[in-house]
């Protein structure tokens, strides 16, 4: 048994078909097809259901795929960290965002990766947080940026910035003309939120509930877009985020500043403590962290003022 035999038993265990697998390993169908008899037959058992139409796992195929997977895993990793101890600015980087910051942030880092981190070929993923958490710990992504705090020990959390929370309101809304408002003033108002998932929603019940403020009604949007239409056609209130505010637009909605500090998430960059890039998360951490600090948006109700 080698790693070329695991790799190819994964690569036909995904595609479903042993020509597929050969094209994705860079190897003639029967090459692969006979490595994979070799590897059944040092196994004892078969680890695939073959027919002229079909290719399926056996039982044991299936028990032992995601070992297969941890094996090749371990083995890029591996690879990785020989890599890195070369030179930890340079090679691929995989990094996570989730989608209430991603869109907003995205743009103000892709001229930054691509002008200080010329020689690292970067990934971004963009997920929700709990799919971000569990792709970090399976080591499917080498760091993600999210919200904090992250209780995980085997995790590191470089803090970049701190993002003020807007009431964002219709137009017509009596505070639309506000210079600022109370988070405990949300009480009685018709407070639309994300659905389950979404870490901004958490956040957002978090504060209300340190003001004694409920969420109003059941709907549950899929985005923070949605969120803004609804609050453009005048069914409630929400809470968004200052960088997806663009003041340089007049976008139908009114964004009015809460009046304490704690209306706001703390982002930061996460990353396995064992990852051997230490050095790299932590001047991207400050990089990024500059750049936000003088970059946010100012509000638009102060630029009316």
């Amino acid at each position: 048994m080698n790693v070329r035999d695991i790799e190819y038993f994964v690569a036909v265990a995904d595609l479903g078909a042993f020509g597929r697998a050969a094209d994705r390993c860079c190897v003639s169908q029967p090459t692969l097809s006979g490595q994979i008899r070799k590897l059944e037959d040092e196994l004892g058992h078969p680890l695939f259901e073959r027919s002229t139409r079909s290719v399926i796992l056996t039982p044991f195929g299936m028990e032992v795929l995601e070992i297969a997977r941890s094996v090749l895993d371990g083995c890029d990793e591996i690879i990785k960290r020989g890599r890195a101890l070369d030179d930890p600015f340079s090679g691929d980087l995989s990094l996570g965002l989730f989608p209430t910051l991603c869109p907003w942030l995205l743009p103000r880092l892709a001229p930054l990766f691509s002008a200080t981190y010329s020689a690292i070929d970067f990934t971004l993923v963009e997920e929700k947080t709990a799919v971000l958490q569990r792709m970090l710990a399976e080591h499917r992504l080498d760091g993600a940026i999210l919200a904090l705090p992250q209780e995980t020990e085997d995790v590191v959390c470089l803090p970049l910035f701190s993002e003020p929370f807007l009431a964002a309101v219709h137009p017509s809304h009596p505070w639309s003309k506000r210079v600022s408002v109370h988070p405990s003033e949300l009480a009685g108002q018709p407070l639309l939120l994300l659905e389950d998932g979404h870490c901004l929603r958490d956040q957002s019940l978090d504060l209300c509930a340190r003001y004694g403020v409920g969420e109003h009604g059941t709907f549950r949007a899929t985005s923070l877009e949605t969120l803004r239409q609804m609050v453009r056609l005048g069914s409630g209130i929400t809470l968004i985020p200052r960088l997806a505010v663009n003041e340089s637009i007049d976008d139908g909605v009114r964004y009015i500043p809460f009046e304490t500090t704690d209306a706001r998430r703390d982002i930061g960059l996460c990353y396995r403590r064992s990852h051997p890039r230490a050095r790299l998360f932590v001047d991207i951490a400050r990089r990024i962290g500059d750049m936000c600090g003088i970059a946010l948006p100012v509000d638009r109700c102060a630029a009316q003022k």
